[in-house]
């Protein structure tokens, strides 16, 4: 039987407005489906909760972001291979979350799968100063879904105005929710975060 490698693309929102950097941002992942032309069975998993529920009542930062690619998308990729995972409210949430669609949702939407595909590619998408956490989130939570390390790639665009040094703060306190799950700081900074998410 002819096998096929699958490419799974996840997309990490920022913020719930277009009149942003998000728009940029996603126009480079647009951009990425036009110029490489080597993607095969492509899957676009959008990640992304109600992050501004004040400013932006009932818009998850997954449906916003889906909404525009698909607008501007390559029309060789598929409505279909669009998906939202839409309960996401951090960066740990974001890979974390992934991982369990793809374990969980993905093999009901392609039954076949394990029969077909013999290799998978997974490219992650997030703003620049996230991209350390993001690359040990992904090598805990994504790396039982490749072959090896170098099948998970991170593409990034910057625009975060903050400190880059606070995200060292960050990467320690991911490291230590992955390393100490029962201090249970992934929840932790979930709830706060969804707090925030109702005032901003």
């Amino acid at each position: 039987m002819q096998s096929f490698s699958r490419h799974i693309i996840v997309v990490n929102g920022y913020g719930c407005h277009l009149d942003t950097p998000l728009k940029p941002y996603l126009d480079r992942v647009v951009r990425f489906f036009n110029d490489v032309p080597s993607l095969i069975y492509p899957i676009l998993l959008f990640t992304g909760g109600p992050t501004q529920q004040k400013t932006a009542p009932g818009v998850t930062e997954a449906g916003l972001m889906a909404e525009y690619v698909t607008k501007h998308r390559d029309r060789r990729i598929r409505p279909s291979d669009y998906f939202k995972e839409d309960t996401a409210f951090t960066t740990y949430d974001n890979i974390a979350r992934s991982a369990d669609w793809i374990r969980n949702v993905l093999p009901k939407l392609d039954p076949v799968s394990k029969r077909l595909f013999d290799g998978t590619k997974i490219t992650i998408f997030c703003e620049a100063t996230r991209s350390a956490n993001v690359v040990m989130l992904a090598r805990h939570f994504l790396l039982p879904f490749v072959k090896t390390i170098d099948d998970i790639r991170v593409e990034t665009d910057s625009w975060e105005r903050a400190d880059p040094f606070k995200q060292a703060g960050n990467l320690v306190y991911n490291k230590l929710a992955i390393t100490c799950p029962w201090f249970r700081l992934a929840e932790r900074e979930r709830q706060r975060r969804m707090i925030r998410a109702k005032e901003i």
